[in-house]
């Protein structure tokens, strides 16, 4: 390679990629609900069914996230998607259709990294991702949750020109937050069972 073509191919490693641009709403409406579930072997899954409603460009969109941790999996999941607005008027005889999020992270706002999901898929949900995410990075970001912390979470479409994030900080009602702080201790002591039965395998 010619020195003038180092030069040029050094250059263009050295700028910057473009950066998306980011629209950073409050949602008007934000419920977090407790997600239980247990199995033969004790409290299975622990988390949060969430709904928010936002305004974006004037428009009212309302997203859905379901975000939880289980102990028969080791992990993290996400399930989450737009909801279709029934007042959105569709031509007869079709129905509404809304794009598969390609991504989704979650962070508190003030401390530490974001929390990617990984290995996406569809959701049984029209219009909705599944994913999952490593076990203890995905239980802090669910204490966070949990505690009131000031969040921020991503849905990402493809081939969309601008990153809605999502801020908001909801606390529990105190019944759901001590069901919550019981379901995290007592899944622990499922996953304690479950990583000693592997252990014996």
């Amino acid at each position: 390679m010619h020195l003038l073509q180092r030069s040029i191919f050094a250059l263009a490693l050295s700028l910057p990629l473009p950066s998306l641009a980011q629209t950073t709403v409050t949602p008007i409406y934000m419920l977090l609900q407790p997600l239980v579930q247990r199995d033969a072997n004790g409290v299975d899954i622990c988390g949060v069914d969430a709904t928010a409603a936002v305004v974006i460009d004037k428009k009212l969109e309302t997203y859905e996230f379901q975000f939880y941790v289980s102990a028969s999996t080791f992990s993290g999941h996400i399930d989450a998607g737009q909801l279709i607005d029934p007042t959105t008027p569709t031509p007869a005889g079709k129905q509404q259709a809304l794009p598969r999020p390609a991504g989704f992270w979650i962070a508190n706002k003030d401390n530490g990294e974001a929390l990617h999901a990984r290995d996406i898929k569809a959701s049984g949900k029209p219009g909705h991702m599944a994913g999952t995410a490593d076990l203890i990075p995905a239980t802090r970001q669910l204490m966070n949750l949990i505690e009131g912390e000031k969040m921020q979470i991503s849905i990402e479409y493809p081939k969309q020109r601008s990153q809605t994030i999502i801020e908001f900080s909801q606390r529990l009602a105190d019944e759901d937050h001590d069901t919550m702080l019981s379901c995290m201790k007592d899944q622990m002591v499922s996953i304690r069972r479950e990583y000693d039965a592997h252990k014996q395998k």
